[in-house]
């Protein structure tokens, strides 16, 4: 890939060592992970500032939404989908989740302390990923997309996008 046809500034390093495959689309830069045969992709989130919270007049806005600016100073790496059955079984051996249909299926049935137990693992058998979970701030701007909306794609939530 050449570097000076990315549109934004690229993180260092880029691509890590881990990643098998990386680029970048529509949405931004990316890397995959695989592991095991299972296949984890990551989004870059640049730095950046936002409005964290909603406004007094969101419907169904509950009162610990209180609207704040927050700054993002470093941007960071997110898995683009929930961690797949797959990879969890690849690093842990084993699949807890209660619907085992499809490997590809988010894994669930996992506790807090479980997921902790992951990361460690997974940092562990990937050298410099630096895996984690993302605070709030981070979950909630990279949720947003640029946006000030409720939801990435606006205000209005309907069957075709609702996220069950």
């Amino acid at each position: 890939m050449n570097s000076s046809a990315l549109s934004s500034p690229l993180p260092r390093p880029f691509p890590s060592d881990w990643a098998s495959a990386w680029g970048e689309d529509e949405y931004g830069l990316w890397m995959a992970l695989n592991f095991r045969g299972a296949r984890q992709a990551f989004r870059w989130i640049a730095p950046g500032s936002f409005l964290m919270g909603s406004p007094e007049d969101e419907p169904q806005r509950n009162d610990n939404e209180t609207l704040h600016p927050v700054t993002l100073t470093q941007g960071y790496w997110l898995a683009d989908t929930a961690c797949t059955q797959a990879l969890w079984q690849a690093l842990m051996g084993d699949n807890p989740s209660r619907f085992p249909d499809d490997p590809d299926n988010p894994v669930e049935n996992v506790s807090w302390g479980m997921a902790q137990d992951f990361i460690v693992r997974l940092n562990a058998a990937v050298p410099g990923l630096h895996a984690g979970l993302p605070t709030e701030a981070q979950w909630e701007y990279a949720c947003r997309a640029g946006t000030q909306t409720p939801f990435a794609f606006g205000a209005n939530i309907t069957p075709e996008r609702v996220n069950y």
